[in-house]
């Protein structure tokens, strides 16, 4: 039985974490970078973990070692991170394949029960089986933990084969796992099929909460969060990533449809990106800038919008596959939209609605697709259906 576990091990529904960077000196704002905020649907509002991110404690080490420690023989898991853990390489000096991915997650399930989990987080090289070490406590990160059956975790791995191009660092696939079953193929690195293209699958959790899976492969080219996420959910967005580069790799700080190389929408639809984080008003005694976090997050400005994702708002990251989970939840969202910092006008939502999704992008549902997740094509690899 695989489950999301929540601070106490309990199975629950969905699970999000933002981690605090760490920050020296010894006053309540100090932290140790492993300090925790937690939510679930059950607590009911964020809250400051009592614990901290190290092994045997809190929901993330809870979650993943009921996993890792002594599975049966039909449970499975898929690791992927754009920069491996140490112990996952070849050789001290083995690089990252820069033309994956920018994604990091874990993808567990078990054949037996029908149950999985999608773990998706911004935390470099993690996670690693039967470590007693965390990583880099140096930036804040974020995590989201979601409860699915295993034929959703089939039709997630599905659209990442071809839409996001994860770097697999290790796997474990049970023997009853059929030979085109997506979870065994994205496992084996295939290439994509696609050409430069985007997706959106439309989830549901275990408990039936809808989630949407926004994805686009390296060949796509536009500004993901601005010319993907905004429409796909139809809000603009105050967007919390990775921006400490040369000026010349930062997006523009709103729309940037219509120049040359882009994919041209309407333009809009607007995204601000956040520049400090501050958890004070949720009772923690944090608060840091950007350049402290390596979160990848946003929220939407008109309606209670959450997306968690791996990728950065950067031109660079143009060139490299990732995505969000995008929900609603009118709690977290209310919590995360009293710590941003952006525009103090802020975006304003236009009068003629959202902007269409681009040409190119493909839309599923594992609604629709509940009698099988993918379809083997010619070449043997999984196409969502």
């Amino acid at each position: 039985m695989i489950s999301a576990l929540d601070e106490s091990g309990r199975p629950v529904d969905w699970w999000f974490m933002y981690k605090v960077p760490h920050m020296a000196g010894s006053g309540p704002g100090a932290s140790s970078g492993y300090q925790y905020v937690y939510y679930d649907t059950v607590v009911g509002k964020v809250v400051v973990s009592p614990y901290e991110m190290v092994v045997d404690n809190g929901a993330l080490d809870l979650t993943l070692d009921s996993i890792f420690n002594n599975p049966t023989e039909s449970t499975g898991w898929i690791l992927y991170n754009d920069e491996k853990p140490d112990a996952a390489k070849a050789t001290p000096k083995e690089g990252d394949d820069g033309r994956l991915g920018h994604t990091k997650g874990v993808l567990a399930f078990d054949t037996a029960s029908g149950t999985a989990l999608w773990l998706l987080h911004s935390w470099p090289k993690f996670a690693t089986p039967g470590s007693k070490t965390m990583p880099t406590p140096q930036y804040g990160q974020t995590y989201l933990c979601v409860t699915i059956d295993i034929a959703t975790a089939g039709a997630i791995a599905a659209v990442m084969i071809d839409h996001q191009e994860p770097q697999v660092f290790g796997s474990r696939l049970p023997t009853d796992l059929a030979a085109a079953d997506p979870l065994r193929l994205l496992a084996s690195a295939a290439e994509p099929n696609a050409a430069g293209d985007s997706h959106v699958l439309d989830f549901t959790s275990k408990a039936g909460k809808a989630f949407k899976m926004i994805a686009k492969n390296r060949l796509w080219g536009g500004d993901f969060w601005n010319q993907l996420v905004g429409p796909a959910i139809g809000v603009c967005l105050d967007v919390e990533t990775w921006i400490r580069v040369k000026k010349s790799d930062a997006a523009p700080d709103q729309r940037d449809s219509g120049k040359p190389g882009e994919i041209t929408l309407d333009g809009s639809h607007e995204v601000f990106d956040i520049k400090a984080i501050d958890l004070t008003p949720l009772g923690a005694p944090w608060k840091w800038s950007e350049s402290k976090d390596h979160a990848k997050w946003g929220i939407g400005v008109e309606e209670d919008w959450v997306c968690v994702g791996d990728i950065n708002r950067m031109i660079s990251q143009r060139k490299r596959g990732g995505g969000t989970i995008a929900f609603q939840d009118p709690v977290l969202w209310a919590a995360l939209a009293k710590t941003d910092s952006v525009n103090p006008d802020g975006p304003t939502k236009p009068a003629d609605g959202p902007p269409p999704l681009p040409a190119t992008t493909t839309v599923s549902s594992t609604a629709a697709a509940a009698s099988a997740a993918a379809v083997p094509t010619a070449s043997g690899r999984a196409q969502p259906r």
